[in-house]
């Protein structure tokens, strides 16, 4: 036996295909994140630190992967040391979500690219099928039945309210339930970020609204109904305008599933969302 020949199987050291993304996630990390976050008690005790997480849940939007067991099974299949329990790694990717936020928005803030005009408009989120709408249970804290004009159909969940600039950059959000009217929201996407030039479309027509904004110095453009006296400005080029941030939420959609949010508590389904707006962000910005 002592000379029988045995077989060495070959190592071949891959770089993680996450690298990047550390790459970009850790100078911002060391910027944004206050030191009382990053040198908390036993941080430095974590089998995976804040970076890598952050890192891989990048990486989970750039792959379109939204089921996070799946997400786990390519993980564990790669062999990425130091991987803690699937539930424990999906609870640390909720809690990462908001510091995702606080990376989005210093970059919103510092690297922003000047403004023009911002756009304004939401989409629903159903939770459910139709079916089951009066029988639902999920995120019943907040959700509720509202009604989707677009496929004229009664939905339960909630809609997603979302201020862009002209560069299609994400500088104001809001989450509500499904019944809420679009209008509602209008002040409160104004209040976190504030743009001279605001372009909605026709279902944010109110003059009240209107005039409200206008004393901020605001000038808030929606589209006329045809029974309405038209304005001499060009609607054409200000509608084509307006579509950009329906072309953004479609993209969406085909990346990440935005209008299918597999989360089942407020924490994780934002978490979801920070994911997909972070990974947007910086790539529109570089």
């Amino acid at each position: 036996m002592s000379s029988q020949c045995y077989l060495t199987q070959p190592t071949t050291i891959v770089q993680a295909p996450w690298q990047p993304w550390v790459a970009v996630v850790t100078p911002l990390y060391q910027r944004y994140v206050s030191c009382k976050i990053r040198q908390r008690k036993n941080a430095n005790h974590a089998k995976i630190s804040d970076v890598t997480i952050m890192a891989l849940m990048c990486w989970q939007v750039s792959l379109g992967i939204t089921n996070q067991c799946a997400f786990y099974r390519l993980l564990v299949g790669l062999g990425l040391t130091g991987l803690p329990e699937r539930s424990r790694f999906n609870r640390r990717c909720t809690a990462m979500g908001c510091l995702l936020q606080t990376l989005r928005v210093g970059l919103v803030k510092h690297c922003l690219p000047s403004v023009t005009y911002t756009i304004i408009d939401s989409f629903p989120i159903p939770l459910c099928q139709s079916i089951r709408n009066h029988r639902a249970k999920v995120l019943r804290s907040l959700a509720d039945i509202g009604y989707n004009a677009t496929k004229k159909q009664w939905f339960y969940g909630l809609k997603g309210h979302f201020q862009v600039t002209n560069q299609g950059i994400v500088v104001a959000y809001s989450i509500s339930a499904a019944s809420i009217h679009d209008i509602r929201l209008v002040p409160e996407l104004i209040d976190q970020y504030a743009c001279s030039h605001v372009l909605a479309d026709v279902g944010y027509l109110s003059q009240p609204l209107k005039d409200q904004l206008k004393q901020r110095h605001i000038d808030f453009w929606t589209p006329k109904r045809r029974n309405m006296p038209q304005s001499r400005l060009n609607s054409t080029l200000l509608k084509r305008q307006r579509r950009m941030i329906e072309t953004l939420f479609s993209k969406w959609q085909v990346l990440f599933q935005v209008e299918h949010n597999r989360a089942r508590c407020l924490r994780g389904f934002k978490s979801r969302l920070e994911q997909l707006l972070f990974v947007d962000t910086w790539q529109l910005i570089n």
